[in-house]
């Protein structure tokens, strides 16, 4: 059986790390946000395999501000966001992306549909690991 879920990390983002880890640089751009889409399953309703190479999630619907980042283990970045009671209501929410500072993607996730009711808030975790 496939998995529910997959993501990957962005050939930029990527970029970006071998850079600042050979000292090319000395910053990387901070994430920022997670954008949510309705584009990550394909019409047998299964998650899409997201692409390195991704520039824009498939049908981006929505776009918010961190609101908080934890750290479960060292390794590891866990972002928070909450969409509000009033946004995206009657969405099925399948995708998901990291936004950094210049609005470029570093990682990109598909699951199964979830399906947003006006009376809800959904809170979304996303872990960028290392």
């Amino acid at each position: 059986m496939a998995s529910s879920t997959t993501n990957v990390i962005t050939r930029q983002r990527r970029i970006y790390l071998a850079q600042i880890s050979r000292g090319a640089i000395e910053t990387i751009p901070k994430i920022t946000h997670i954008a949510f889409g309705d584009g990550g399953v394909g019409e047998d309703g299964q998650p899409l395999q997201p692409n390195e190479l991704q520039t824009q999630l498939n049908n981006e619907i929505g776009r918010y501000e961190i609101a908080s980042v934890e750290n479960p283990v060292e390794t590891t970045n866990r972002y928070t966001v909450t969409i509000p009671e009033s946004d995206l209501n009657g969405k099925n929410i399948n995708e998901m992306a990291l936004v950094d500072a210049d609005g470029q993607l570093a990682a990109v996730k598909t699951f199964l549909n979830k399906g947003k009711d006006e009376d809800v808030k959904f809170t979304f975790e996303f872990d960028e690991e290392f």
